[in-house]
Order: structure tokens, then sequence, then C-alpha cells
């Protein structure tokens, strides 16, 4: 079985669609290049996937978050993020060491005033452009102006079928209302168009787990392609175990929505969703420092997600100069026991890269 994500057949099969032969054959030297990086102890091609943090700030408060309240923190402390030059710049610096794409993230995104610019100069600078939004301020001219940037792939977080599940999980009243018209907004706008490829994602916690097919289908009523799901991690918020029954019962509808073509994530993928939400280390090596790059809106520069909400940077811009620098691989090299995380954007990577046989294996469906 190829362990592929969905997102990843889309990028192959875009480039087979327009017979982009050199962008297959780049593809095929990126990921050799990813793979045989950590032997050579030095990156020998970009990361797959930079992300850019445009704002730590967020119209709400979900309880596994704490962006927001970093952005007061910030904000009191004399800190300001980037403006546009400098963003832009930080684009340019992505595109420069060799990025396939940026996810243009946050807090959230739409509140930044100059977000179509940001995305408009990813997308001419040659960058898959993704943008990652709850769904606010998403109206018809919203999702127009996301078209037109070049934006190639959006996600809509939705972690519940009904505003009571989602509002609470979001921590504000009319969350569920902004996500369910954000979808419906760029469906319209795209029409029958292939792009932007629409994904409600879905946070699996102990409280949602085993009605994650309820969600699917709320999303893919409003307007979304598929769903996406990623196992809550606790960095610090205390979070619940789920019950093993639950997991079990959710494991079983996400592996059914996986043979539909609802679900993005990979079956191996789905194999090590129990673990993560046991908070077990994962089985497989992780390439995120040599497949990634995470910069913030302060300039602070991450080898993954994980190390930006832990909040331990590997160093500060410009980011060219520091990827390619002795202190960043002297980091790479120090996290390559790391096996802390089962986020899905590092481990859907590390499923397509070298593992030992045993890492591949089933990790077991059930808890």
């Amino acid at each position: 079985m190829i362990a592929w994500r969905r997102q990843y057949g889309d990028v192959i099969r875009r480039r087979l669609s327009r017979g982009d032969w050199r962008g297959l054959a780049s593809l095929a030297a990126r990921w050799v290049g990813t793979a045989m990086a950590p032997r050579l102890r030095r990156p020998l091609v970009g990361p797959a996937l930079a992300t850019l943090l445009v704002t730590y700030r967020c119209n709400l408060r979900c309880r596994v978050c704490d962006l927001p309240d970093r952005a007061v923190a910030r904000r009191r402390a004399g800190d300001r993020e980037l403006g546009t030059r400098e963003l832009r710049r930080v684009l340019d610096d992505m595109r420069a060491i060799g990025s396939l794409g940026v996810g243009v993230t946050g807090g959230e995104p739409m509140l930044r005033d100059d977000l179509f610019d940001l995305l408009g100069h990813g997308a001419r600078r040659g960058l898959h452009v993704h943008l990652n939004t709850d769904g606010f301020r998403m109206d018809a001219a919203a999702a127009r102006a996301t078209l037109d940037a070049g934006v190639e792939s959006v996600n809509v977080s939705l972690d519940g079928a009904s505003a009571g599940e989602h509002d609470l999980a979001r921590g504000r009243r009319g969350a569920f209302d902004d996500a369910i018209a954000a979808l419906a907004a760029l469906r319209a706008a795209r029409g029958d168009g292939p792009a932007p490829r629409l994904t409600a994602v879905t946070v699996l916690t102990a409280h949602n787990v085993d009605r994650v097919e309820a969600v699917a289908r709320t999303a893919l009523a409003a307007g979304a392609d598929r769903l996406g799901v990623i196992p809550v991690h606790d960095f610090g918020q205390g979070e619940p175990a789920a019950a093993a029954d639950r997991v079990a019962r959710g494991l079983d509808v996400l592996r059914r929505l996986r043979a539909e073509g609802v679900l993005d994530n990979s079956l191996a993928y789905l194999d090590l969703v129990p673990r993560a939400l046991r908070g077990e280390p994962s089985p497989l090596r992780c390439y995120a420092p040599y497949a990634s790059v995470v910069v913030d809106c302060y300039g602070d520069v991450f080898p993954c997600f994980p190390f930006m909400e832990r909040k331990q940077p590997i160093g500060r811009l410009p980011l060219a100069r520091l990827w390619r620098s002795a202190a960043y691989q002297r980091e790479r090299e120090r996290l390559e026991a790391c096996r802390a995380c089962l986020w899905n954007c590092h481990t859907e990577m590390n499923l397509v890269l070298p593992q030992a046989r045993a890492a591949r294996a089933p990790v077991g469906a059930a808890p």
C-alpha cells in the first residue's frame, strides 16, 4: 500500500494534467534529496512545505491553542508583527531555499489586511500557496480575492457537526456559522474550476472522535471536497484521554470515509491515530527538520510546527542564511531522534520517506 495522503496525489495529478514532466522530475528529485539529507548531514533540497504564521491574533479562543494569549504578551513586551514588505521578503527567501509550497496560517490570517497581497506574492514567486482559516470574514468578496491571489488549497477548521459542538470547541458563538459560510463562499467562487481544493479539518479529541462521520457529512454539504483529521496533541493544556471504544468507532468510520474518497489522510496515518490520542511517541523517523520550516510573524524560525507550539525557535530571520547555516544543521542533527509528535503534515511526509519496516507496520486499529 502506498501511504499517500490525497493532497500529494492532487499535486501529482495536476502536474500530469498539465504535461509538466519537468515538475514531476523535480518532485522525484526532491524525494531523493530529502531521503538522503540526514545521511549526508546537510539539506540537499529545500523544504517540501514552509509555513508562515502571519499573525498570532485570532477571533477565536480554542481550548487547545494559546496563540491569542501569546499575541497579547508579545504586544505588551513591545514586539510588533512583521510588516508587508518584511513578510514578502520571507516568502522570497522560502522560494530561494527551494520550498515547494507555503502554508499561510495563524492565529487567524484573515485578521491581516494585507493577507491577499501576501498570498498573491507567494503565488507569483512560484510557491504552491495554501491557506488555513477558521472561516472568519470569508464572504463572497474574500473568496473571490482568494482565488484571484492564486491560492491552490484552503483548509477550514470544523470540529463539530452542529453549532453547539463546534462553538464549544472554538470558544466563540457563531464560529460554526462562519466555517460553513466560508466553505459555501469558496465553493461558489471556484465554480467548476479545480482550485482551490477545499478541505474541512477536524481536530480529533475525546469529545468528538466518534462523531467524525457527522462532521464529514456536514462539511461536504457545505461545499468541502473532503475532510482531514489531526489528533489533538497536549502542549500543556491537560488534554483528557479518549475512551478506547470511542476511538475504535471513530477509526472504523474514518477508514470507511477514506474508502469513499472523502478523507484526505492516508490509511497508514490512521493506524497511528490511537497512539497519538494516548499521548505515545511516534514510531517513525522524522524528516521535519529537512522537509519543513516554520516562520512566525515576529521573525522567529522553527524546524516544525510542534516546536512553534512549544516556543522553541531554532533562530531568527533572515531565513535563507539561517537555513544553510552550521547552527541550523546542528539542530537538525540534534533532532534526529525526536519522536515527540504525530502532527499530520509532518507525519504524512515521514510515511512516504524511508522508514524501518517495523515503523511502517500498523500499530493497532484500536488502543
